[in-house]
């Protein structure tokens, strides 16, 4: 963000470091009283607002933001990159798909643009994610590093491990519920929930499946079962020590939940 010292872009610059020390409200309240100065203000305040927001989770209210901001017909690169990684979160992939191509045509060098396609083409499964995320790692290799994918029997041997470590109440809990390894997450399972569930979900306690189908499609009579994602997983952690807890955290959490317990009595439990 360029700095003129002007007094908005004062607060924008606090903004940012509240946002990056995790104070989203602080910094949301920063962007509202910076936007107040109007034209300019208003479009970064927006900008940087709908990330705070996005960065909460809070991914309809985030791309509301994005959108009060952008001028119909118009293609701006930021926005439109902004517009389709929060299309993305809410699985409506076609809208992201069309922001994000937008906004590489305007910037062609936006990592983040060539990412979230990559994660959308590895969901459709049209084989242009390789390409995506290369790209992206070419543009942004801190942000966007190589990620090294296990083989399936390596992944469920990391799986087993994790499993073997879980707190007795929830080993007991989870009984003869299966635990299956999924590449990804489908489309119809993520829009199952309102708002979606994100398409990085590590985890889904629903009903049984096989890995390839959507378990929408599993009939209703089957037995509860635990699915992790193989891909998300191994992006989110940086080596095996972490993937096995992260695992075991993400199985304890969806377990947990199924179970209707509350983060406190999850606490409780020793889950946190």
């Amino acid at each position: 963000m360029a700095k003129k010292g002007q007094a908005w872009q004062d607060l924008l610059d606090r903004a940012e470091d509240a946002l990056a020390d995790g104070h989203h409200r602080e910094a949301a309240l920063l962007c509202d009283r910076a936007a107040l100065a109007g034209d300019d203000a208003r479009y970064f305040a927006a900008l940087l607002k709908g990330d705070v927001l996005l960065d909460l989770g809070e991914v309809e209210a985030a791309l509301s933001s994005y959108d009060s901001v952008a001028e119909p017909g118009v293609e701006d690169p930021e926005i439109d990159c902004a517009r389709g990684v929060a299309l993305f979160e809410l699985a409506r992939f076609a809208e992201a798909d069309k922001a994000l191509r937008s906004a590489l045509r305007g910037n062609p060098k936006l990592a983040e643009a060539h990412h979230t396609l990559g994660l959308i083409a590895e969901i459709l499964g049209t084989g242009h994610d390789v390409d995506c995320f290369r790209q992206a790692r070419r543009l942004d290799p801190q942000r966007f590093p190589p990620v090294a994918q296990l083989s399936r029997a390596q992944f469920e041997t990391v799986v087993h491990e994790a499993l073997a470590d879980l707190p007795a109440p929830v080993a007991k809990a989870v009984g003869d519920v299966p635990v299956l390894v999924a590449e990804v997450p489908h489309q119809s399972d993520l829009t199952q929930a309102d708002p979606p569930l994100s398409p990085r979900i590590l985890g889904l306690f629903v009903g049984a499946a096989p890995p390839q189908v959507s378990v929408l499609d599993a009939p209703a009579e089957v037995q509860p079962t635990i699915f992790l994602f193989k891909r998300n997983l191994e992006r989110a952690c940086k080596d095996l020590a972490t993937l096995r807890a992260e695992i075991r955290m993400t199985v304890l959490h969806e377990v947990g939940h199924a179970l209707g317990l509350s983060e406190g009595e999850l606490e409780a439990m020793g889950l946190e």
